[in-house]
Protein backbone atom coordinates (compact mmCIF):
# COMPACT_ATOMS: atom_id res chain seq x y z
CA UNK A 1 0.00 0.00 0.00
CA UNK A 2 1.35 3.41 -0.91
CA UNK A 3 1.99 6.14 1.64
CA UNK A 4 -0.96 8.03 0.17
CA UNK A 5 -3.22 5.00 0.65
CA UNK A 6 -1.97 4.49 4.20
CA UNK A 7 -2.65 8.12 5.00
CA UNK A 8 -6.14 7.87 3.57
CA UNK A 9 -6.93 4.74 5.60
CA UNK A 10 -5.49 6.36 8.72
CA UNK A 11 -7.74 9.37 8.16
CA UNK A 12 -10.72 7.04 7.73
CA UNK A 13 -9.85 5.25 10.97
CA UNK A 14 -9.53 8.49 12.93
CA UNK A 15 -12.76 9.83 11.41
CA UNK A 16 -14.59 6.60 12.33
CA UNK A 17 -13.28 6.78 15.90
CA UNK A 18 -14.32 10.43 16.18
CA UNK A 19 -17.75 9.57 14.77
CA UNK A 20 -18.14 6.78 17.32
CA UNK A 21 -17.07 9.12 20.15
CA UNK A 22 -19.53 11.76 18.89
CA UNK A 23 -22.33 9.16 18.83
CA UNK A 24 -21.47 8.06 22.38
CA UNK A 25 -21.48 11.68 23.56
CA UNK A 26 -24.75 12.34 21.73
CA UNK A 27 -26.30 9.28 23.34
CA UNK A 28 -25.05 10.38 26.77
CA UNK A 29 -26.51 13.87 26.27
CA UNK A 30 -29.82 12.41 25.07
CA UNK A 31 -29.95 9.91 27.95
CA UNK A 32 -29.15 12.67 30.45
CA UNK A 33 -31.88 14.86 28.97
CA UNK A 34 -34.35 12.00 29.16
CA UNK A 35 -33.45 11.24 32.79
CA UNK A 36 -33.65 14.91 33.76
CA UNK A 37 -37.00 15.24 31.97
CA UNK A 38 -38.27 12.11 33.69
CA UNK A 39 -37.03 13.36 37.05
CA UNK A 40 -38.64 16.75 36.55
CA UNK A 41 -41.89 15.05 35.56
CA UNK A 42 -41.74 12.98 38.73
CA UNK A 43 -41.11 16.13 40.82
CA UNK A 44 -44.09 17.85 39.18
CA UNK A 45 -46.27 14.81 39.85
CA UNK A 46 -45.25 14.77 43.52
CA UNK A 47 -45.81 18.53 43.80
CA UNK A 48 -49.31 18.15 42.37
CA UNK A 49 -50.16 15.27 44.71
CA UNK A 50 -48.87 17.19 47.73
CA UNK A 51 -50.83 20.33 46.81
CA UNK A 52 -54.03 18.37 46.18
CA UNK A 53 -53.60 16.50 49.49
CA UNK A 54 -53.45 19.66 51.61
CA UNK A 55 -57.24 20.03 51.92
CA UNK A 56 -57.45 16.64 53.61
CA UNK A 57 -55.15 17.83 56.46
CA UNK A 58 -57.37 20.80 57.31
CA UNK A 59 -60.92 21.20 58.53
CA UNK A 60 -63.37 21.04 55.59
CA UNK A 61 -64.63 24.58 56.27
CA UNK A 62 -61.19 26.00 57.10
CA UNK A 63 -60.92 28.17 54.02
CA UNK A 64 -64.52 29.30 54.35
CA UNK A 65 -63.53 30.77 57.73
CA UNK A 66 -60.04 32.03 56.78
CA UNK A 67 -61.26 35.46 55.70
CA UNK A 68 -59.11 37.76 57.89
CA UNK A 69 -56.32 37.75 60.48
CA UNK A 70 -58.57 37.05 63.46
CA UNK A 71 -60.91 34.45 61.99
CA UNK A 72 -58.82 31.36 62.88
CA UNK A 73 -57.88 30.70 66.53
CA UNK A 74 -54.20 30.12 67.36
CA UNK A 75 -54.73 26.56 68.62
CA UNK A 76 -56.25 25.58 65.26
CA UNK A 77 -53.32 27.26 63.50
CA UNK A 78 -50.93 25.15 65.59
CA UNK A 79 -52.80 21.93 64.76
CA UNK A 80 -52.70 22.83 61.08
CA UNK A 81 -49.01 23.73 61.38
CA UNK A 82 -48.13 20.35 62.92
CA UNK A 83 -50.06 18.47 60.24
CA UNK A 84 -48.58 20.46 57.35
CA UNK A 85 -45.05 20.38 58.79
CA UNK A 86 -45.20 16.61 59.30
CA UNK A 87 -46.47 15.97 55.78
CA UNK A 88 -43.88 18.35 54.31
CA UNK A 89 -41.09 16.62 56.20
CA UNK A 90 -42.22 13.10 55.29
CA UNK A 91 -42.81 14.01 51.62
CA UNK A 92 -39.40 15.71 51.42
CA UNK A 93 -40.72 19.14 50.33
CA UNK A 94 -39.43 22.52 51.40
CA UNK A 95 -42.78 24.29 51.81
CA UNK A 96 -46.43 23.31 51.59
CA UNK A 97 -49.06 26.01 52.09
CA UNK A 98 -52.40 27.45 51.08
CA UNK A 99 -53.04 31.03 49.99
CA UNK A 100 -56.21 33.05 50.31
CA UNK A 101 -57.04 36.33 48.61
CA UNK A 102 -58.48 39.48 50.11
CA UNK A 103 -58.80 42.88 48.45
CA UNK A 104 -56.41 41.84 45.67
CA UNK A 105 -53.68 40.69 48.10
CA UNK A 106 -52.67 37.12 48.95
CA UNK A 107 -52.08 35.74 52.46
CA UNK A 108 -50.73 32.48 53.90
CA UNK A 109 -53.61 30.47 55.38
CA UNK A 110 -52.03 27.12 56.36
CA UNK A 111 -48.29 27.37 55.74
CA UNK A 112 -45.31 25.23 56.66
CA UNK A 113 -43.41 26.99 59.46
CA UNK A 114 -39.81 26.17 60.29
CA UNK A 115 -38.44 26.34 63.85
CA UNK A 116 -36.49 29.49 63.00
CA UNK A 117 -39.61 31.15 61.59
CA UNK A 118 -41.62 30.07 64.63
CA UNK A 119 -39.06 31.87 66.83
CA UNK A 120 -39.32 35.00 64.64
CA UNK A 121 -43.13 35.18 64.74
CA UNK A 122 -45.74 33.58 66.97
CA UNK A 123 -48.38 33.37 64.26
CA UNK A 124 -47.95 32.96 60.51
CA UNK A 125 -51.60 32.66 59.72
CA UNK A 126 -52.79 35.37 57.32
CA UNK A 127 -49.22 36.57 56.77
CA UNK A 128 -49.08 38.59 53.53
CA UNK A 129 -47.28 37.02 50.55
CA UNK A 130 -45.89 40.22 49.06
CA UNK A 131 -43.66 38.68 46.34
CA UNK A 132 -46.11 36.06 45.13
CA UNK A 133 -45.20 34.82 41.61
CA UNK A 134 -47.25 36.26 38.78
CA UNK A 135 -48.08 32.72 37.61
CA UNK A 136 -49.79 32.03 40.96
CA UNK A 137 -52.04 35.06 40.52
CA UNK A 138 -52.89 33.96 36.98
CA UNK A 139 -53.65 30.43 38.20
CA UNK A 140 -56.01 31.87 40.85
CA UNK A 141 -57.79 33.97 38.21
CA UNK A 142 -58.00 31.27 35.52
CA UNK A 143 -58.59 28.25 37.72
CA UNK A 144 -55.80 26.33 35.94
CA UNK A 145 -52.88 24.56 37.60
CA UNK A 146 -49.57 26.43 37.18
CA UNK A 147 -45.96 25.20 37.48
CA UNK A 148 -43.23 27.76 37.92
CA UNK A 149 -39.56 28.11 38.77
CA UNK A 150 -39.08 31.22 40.86
CA UNK A 151 -36.99 32.84 43.58
CA UNK A 152 -38.03 34.88 46.57
CA UNK A 153 -36.62 35.72 49.99
CA UNK A 154 -37.12 32.11 51.08
CA UNK A 155 -35.06 30.63 48.26
CA UNK A 156 -35.33 29.27 44.70
CA UNK A 157 -38.01 26.68 44.04
CA UNK A 158 -39.89 24.55 41.57
CA UNK A 159 -43.50 25.14 42.65
CA UNK A 160 -47.07 24.31 41.78
CA UNK A 161 -50.19 26.36 42.43
CA UNK A 162 -53.47 24.38 42.36
CA UNK A 163 -56.70 26.38 42.40
CA UNK A 164 -59.12 24.83 44.91
CA UNK A 165 -62.65 25.69 46.01
CA UNK A 166 -63.90 25.25 49.58
CA UNK A 167 -67.33 23.77 50.38
CA UNK A 168 -68.56 27.34 50.78
CA UNK A 169 -67.41 28.18 47.23
CA UNK A 170 -64.45 30.23 48.38
CA UNK A 171 -61.47 29.94 46.04
CA UNK A 172 -57.92 29.49 47.36
CA UNK A 173 -54.54 28.15 46.15
CA UNK A 174 -52.89 24.96 47.39
CA UNK A 175 -49.13 25.21 46.79
CA UNK A 176 -46.03 23.07 47.20
CA UNK A 177 -42.36 24.05 46.78
CA UNK A 178 -39.33 21.86 45.99
CA UNK A 179 -35.88 23.36 46.35
CA UNK A 180 -34.13 23.94 43.02
CA UNK A 181 -30.76 23.37 44.68
CA UNK A 182 -31.76 19.76 45.28
CA UNK A 183 -33.03 19.45 41.70
CA UNK A 184 -29.76 20.93 40.43
CA UNK A 185 -27.76 18.49 42.58
CA UNK A 186 -29.73 15.55 41.18
CA UNK A 187 -29.30 16.87 37.62
CA UNK A 188 -25.54 17.18 38.21
CA UNK A 189 -25.47 13.61 39.52
CA UNK A 190 -27.43 12.50 36.47
CA UNK A 191 -25.00 14.37 34.20
CA UNK A 192 -22.04 12.72 35.92
CA UNK A 193 -23.72 9.34 35.54
CA UNK A 194 -24.31 9.99 31.84
CA UNK A 195 -20.71 11.12 31.39
CA UNK A 196 -19.42 8.01 33.16
CA UNK A 197 -21.68 5.89 30.95
CA UNK A 198 -20.24 7.55 27.87
CA UNK A 199 -16.69 6.99 29.13
CA UNK A 200 -17.54 3.37 29.91
CA UNK A 201 -18.83 2.71 26.39
CA UNK A 202 -15.84 4.52 24.91
CA UNK A 203 -13.41 2.47 27.00
CA UNK A 204 -15.26 -0.71 26.01
CA UNK A 205 -14.59 0.16 22.37
CA UNK A 206 -10.83 0.62 22.89
CA UNK A 207 -9.98 -3.14 22.76
CA UNK A 208 -11.87 -3.41 19.49
CA UNK A 209 -10.10 -0.30 18.21
CA UNK A 210 -6.73 -1.70 19.31
CA UNK A 211 -7.36 -5.09 17.67
CA UNK A 212 -8.62 -3.42 14.51
CA UNK A 213 -5.61 -1.12 14.48
CA UNK A 214 -3.21 -4.05 14.84
CA UNK A 215 -5.04 -6.01 12.16
CA UNK A 216 -4.96 -2.99 9.89
CA UNK A 217 -1.26 -2.49 10.58
CA UNK A 218 -0.42 -6.12 9.84
CA UNK A 219 -2.59 -6.12 6.74
CA UNK A 220 -1.00 -2.88 5.59
CA UNK A 221 2.48 -4.38 6.12
CA UNK A 222 1.56 -7.48 4.10
CA UNK A 223 0.07 -5.35 1.36
CA UNK A 224 3.18 -3.18 1.35
CA UNK A 225 5.40 -6.26 0.87
CA UNK A 226 3.11 -7.56 -1.86
CA UNK A 227 3.13 -4.18 -3.57
CA UNK A 228 6.93 -4.11 -3.47
CA UNK A 229 7.08 -7.58 -5.03
CA UNK A 230 4.56 -6.56 -7.65
CA UNK A 231 6.62 -3.46 -8.38
CA UNK A 232 9.77 -5.58 -8.82
CA UNK A 233 7.93 -8.00 -11.09
CA UNK A 234 6.51 -5.08 -13.01
CA UNK A 235 9.97 -3.61 -13.51
CA UNK A 236 11.29 -7.03 -14.57
CA UNK A 237 8.32 -7.49 -16.87
CA UNK A 238 8.90 -4.09 -18.41
CA UNK A 239 12.53 -5.04 -19.03
CA UNK A 240 11.50 -8.37 -20.59
CA UNK A 241 8.90 -6.63 -22.70
CA UNK A 242 11.52 -4.13 -23.86
CA UNK A 243 13.97 -6.89 -24.79
CA UNK A 244 11.28 -8.89 -26.50
CA UNK A 245 10.09 -5.83 -28.34
CA UNK A 246 13.60 -5.18 -29.64
CA UNK A 247 13.88 -8.83 -30.75
CA UNK A 248 10.55 -8.60 -32.52
CA UNK A 249 11.59 -5.37 -34.19
CA UNK A 250 14.81 -7.01 -35.40
CA UNK A 251 12.88 -10.07 -36.62
CA UNK A 252 10.42 -7.76 -38.31
CA UNK A 253 13.25 -5.94 -40.09
CA UNK A 254 14.72 -9.27 -41.21
CA UNK A 255 11.32 -10.38 -42.38
CA UNK A 256 10.86 -7.13 -44.27
CA UNK A 257 14.27 -7.65 -45.91
CA UNK A 258 13.46 -11.26 -46.79
CA UNK A 259 10.07 -10.23 -48.13
CA UNK A 260 11.79 -7.56 -50.23
CA UNK A 261 14.29 -10.12 -51.58
CA UNK A 262 11.47 -12.56 -52.23
CA UNK A 263 9.47 -9.90 -54.00
CA UNK A 264 12.43 -8.99 -56.16
CA UNK A 265 13.04 -12.69 -56.91
CA UNK A 266 9.37 -13.16 -57.77
CA UNK A 267 9.51 -10.13 -60.04
CA UNK A 268 12.63 -11.55 -61.73
CA UNK A 269 10.95 -14.95 -62.12
CA UNK A 270 7.87 -13.23 -63.48
CA UNK A 271 9.99 -11.45 -66.08
CA UNK A 272 11.72 -14.68 -67.00
CA UNK A 273 8.38 -16.45 -67.19
CA UNK A 274 7.02 -13.82 -69.53
CA UNK A 275 10.16 -14.08 -71.67
CA UNK A 276 9.84 -17.87 -71.81
CA UNK A 277 6.16 -17.61 -72.61
CA UNK A 278 7.02 -15.19 -75.41
CA UNK A 279 9.72 -17.56 -76.67
CA UNK A 280 7.41 -20.55 -76.46
CA UNK A 281 4.78 -18.54 -78.29
CA UNK A 282 7.28 -18.26 -81.16
CA UNK A 283 8.55 -21.85 -81.14
CA UNK A 284 6.59 -24.83 -82.34
CA UNK A 285 8.25 -28.18 -81.73
CA UNK A 286 7.68 -31.39 -83.68
CA UNK A 287 7.55 -34.49 -81.55
CA UNK A 288 6.45 -38.08 -81.60
CA UNK A 289 6.74 -40.74 -84.37
CA UNK A 290 6.57 -39.25 -87.88
CA UNK A 291 5.88 -41.73 -90.71
CA UNK A 292 8.36 -41.01 -93.55
CA UNK A 293 8.89 -42.80 -96.81
CA UNK A 294 12.25 -44.49 -96.87
CA UNK A 295 12.54 -43.83 -100.55
CA UNK A 296 11.11 -40.46 -101.48
CA UNK A 297 11.17 -39.08 -97.96
CA UNK A 298 7.50 -37.98 -98.01
CA UNK A 299 5.71 -37.80 -94.66
CA UNK A 300 2.22 -39.11 -93.96
CA UNK A 301 -0.02 -36.72 -92.02
CA UNK A 302 -2.82 -37.52 -89.60
CA UNK A 303 -5.32 -37.81 -92.48
CA UNK A 304 -3.26 -40.37 -94.30
CA UNK A 305 -1.98 -38.07 -97.06
CA UNK A 306 1.65 -38.16 -98.09
CA UNK A 307 3.21 -34.68 -98.15
CA UNK A 308 6.58 -33.33 -99.09
CA UNK A 309 8.75 -33.14 -96.02
CA UNK A 310 9.15 -29.36 -96.23
CA UNK A 311 5.43 -28.84 -96.56
CA UNK A 312 4.74 -31.03 -93.51
CA UNK A 313 7.32 -29.17 -91.45
CA UNK A 314 5.91 -25.78 -92.49
CA UNK A 315 2.39 -26.85 -91.51
CA UNK A 316 3.43 -28.30 -88.17
CA UNK A 317 6.00 -25.68 -87.09
CA UNK A 318 7.01 -22.12 -87.56
CA UNK A 319 10.00 -23.04 -89.67
CA UNK A 320 10.36 -21.66 -93.23
CA UNK A 321 12.42 -23.16 -96.00
CA UNK A 322 14.68 -21.45 -98.49
CA UNK A 323 15.69 -23.81 -101.30
CA UNK A 324 19.29 -24.39 -102.21
CA UNK A 325 21.40 -27.36 -103.39
CA UNK A 326 24.11 -29.20 -101.57
CA UNK A 327 27.51 -29.86 -103.22
CA UNK A 328 26.88 -33.58 -103.73
CA UNK A 329 23.56 -32.99 -105.47
CA UNK A 330 25.14 -30.22 -107.48
CA UNK A 331 27.89 -32.60 -108.78
CA UNK A 332 25.35 -35.31 -109.36
CA UNK A 333 22.78 -33.17 -111.14
CA UNK A 334 25.01 -30.64 -112.80
CA UNK A 335 28.33 -32.36 -113.50
CA UNK A 336 29.24 -29.65 -115.97
CA UNK A 337 29.29 -27.01 -113.42
CA UNK A 338 32.57 -26.79 -111.71
CA UNK A 339 32.47 -26.05 -108.04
Amino acid sequence: MSEKGQGRHLAYGIASLCLYAACVVAYAVWANHERVTQFQGEIDRRLLMAARGLKYMLAPDFHDRAVDAGSIPFDEELRNRRAVNGFCRDADFKWIYTLVEKDGRFFFAAPTVSEEEARQRRSWYFYPYEDIPREFVEAYASGKVAYVNYSDRWGTFRSVAVPETSPGKRRYLACADYEMSRIAAIERATLVESALTAVFFFLCSLPFVFVSWRFFGQTAARLRVMNEEIARHRDRLEELVHVRTMELEEANERLKHELGERKRAEESLSVQKRELEDALAQVRVLSGLIPICSSCKKIRDDKGYWNQIERYIQEHSDAQFSHSICPECLRRLYPDIKT
